[in-house]
């Protein structure tokens, strides 16, 4: 019976380990609630899509009545009241803005699609319902003419690459042919005798990719977070490498000199740093040569190395905070990996997760993934690298970076100053 012996002595041990007993526990239960999360397993089967309506309608006057109509605002209130059938949950999440920011929406992901409504849309319609009127009136006649031909096309503008723009976009084609019908059956019940008006003819829709995303695939939306988790790993390496430092007795040594935690960890930010950057450049001339559509050239990949060195500084600084607390490398080595893996996933390395917001800051929505730094430094990297963005707009991103990153870095120092470097009396 000496396997009992064996066993009793392994299972000791496990419960002993307790933290790597948690890491066990918790690292796939992480991924369990995340990917449930993301993909809809959390009582969540229908979900709103995220829509940005761009509304240039100018209205139009019916020449009957004399009344103003504007059918742009009407189709947007549709649009907006629209849901699944027999439930409460709404097809879209509807953000009224103007073409330029919905741009932006849809390169950073914050919105699906973005609907464009023109200016003669109401003019367009107009002419369906005067059409219609005609043909009442000419219906003897098999050679009517419209005294009205305005068209109008309303543009379905998204990510071609994304899955998300592929399903709004279906649904959204499908509440335009609703629209479309109901507005025809409505104007003939009104004018009783009328019928052979296509709605087509005088209002349509057309999918358009948004500038310079035509040819897209899914990596080009994937390559960034893949550069920004090689980024988070680094807190694995700074953890244990620093909690080394502490066994070693090298920090004890250092103590002498009357080193401060500022002198150590800082002096320490910029070999890492040049980690980062390294990773950068490395990953992304791997990703080129596999497929990756590198937008804006030596420009772009500045402004990259720049914000992936943020990141750099933002691992770093959960290193930091890691190795405070971990009794040994090994110890760090786990929690560290245990820290930033998920949250590789919780800031959309891998995949867009649904919208939390919280708050909005400057007109722009902020959600609870915002929190993290890593956030705003995948989406900086996705605006410059995959669509070839300037300062101008990333400008926003890199400015909570560097933010929460100082944030972080203060905590760090403050946390390993307090447990490692603290003088004893």
């Amino acid at each position: 019976m000496k396997f009992i012996s064996i066993a009793k002595k392994d299972f000791k041990e496990l419960i002993r380990d307790r933290r790597g007993l948690v890491m066990i526990l918790l690292f796939p239960l992480f991924f369990m609630l995340v990917f449930g999360f993301a993909f809809g397993g959390m009582g969540q089967s229908n979900q709103p899509h995220n829509l940005a309506v761009v509304n240039y309608d100018k209205g139009a006057t019916m020449s009957l009545t004399g009344e103003q109509v504007n059918f742009g605002n009407n189709l947007t209130k549709v649009l907006e009241d629209s849901k699944y059938e027999n439930t409460d949950v709404h097809l879209f999440n509807v953000t009224k803005t103007t073409e330029i920011e919905a741009d932006k929406k849809i390169k950073q992901r914050d919105v699906d699609a973005e609907l464009i409504i023109p200016e003669n849309f109401s003019q367009s319609v107009v002419s369906l319902i005067i059409s219609t009127i005609t043909q009442q009136q000419s219906s003897t006649s098999t050679n009517s003419t419209v005294s009205s031909n305005a068209t109008s096309t309303i543009i379905i503008r998204g990510d071609t690459g994304y899955t998300g723009f592929g399903v709004s976009q279906g649904i959204l084609t499908g509440v335009l042919e609703q629209y479309q019908d109901k507005l025809v059956t409505e104007i003939q019940g009104a004018i009783r005798g009328s019928s052979g008006v296509q709605a087509n003819q005088y209002f349509q829709s057309k999918v358009e990719a948004i500038a310079g995303t035509g040819s897209f695939t899914t990596f080009d939306f994937m390559a960034p977070g893949m550069i920004v988790f090689a980024i988070l790993l680094l807190t694995t390496t700074v953890a244990a490498a620093l909690t080394r430092e502490v066994e070693k007795g090298t920090l004890a040594r250092l103590k002498l000199s009357k080193m401060t935690s500022f002198d150590l960890l800082f002096g320490g930010l910029f070999p890492w740093s040049l980690i980062a950057a390294a990773q950068v450049v490395i990953l992304l001339i791997v990703a080129v040569l596999i497929g990756f559509h590198w937008q804006g050239g030596l420009y772009t990949l500045l402004l990259a190395i720049f914000v992936g060195i943020i990141g750099g500084l933002a691992s770093i600084s959960l290193g930091m905070i890691i190795a405070s607390f971990a009794r040994n490398d090994r110890q760090a080595a786990n929690l560290g990996t245990l820290i930033s893996v998920p949250t590789s996933f919780l800031v959309g390395a891998f995949f867009q997760l649904p919208q939390v917001v919280i708050a909005n800051f400057w007109g722009q929505p902020f959600q609870i993934y915002d929190l993290l730094p890593w956030t705003h430094v995948l989406n900086a990297l996705r605006s410059t690298l995959t669509y070839g963005g300037g300062w101008d707009t990333i400008a926003y991103q890199v400015g909570w970076a560097l933010l929460l990153t100082v944030i972080l870095f203060i905590i760090g120092v403050g946390l390993f100053s307090r447990n490692r470097l603290r003088a004893e009396n």
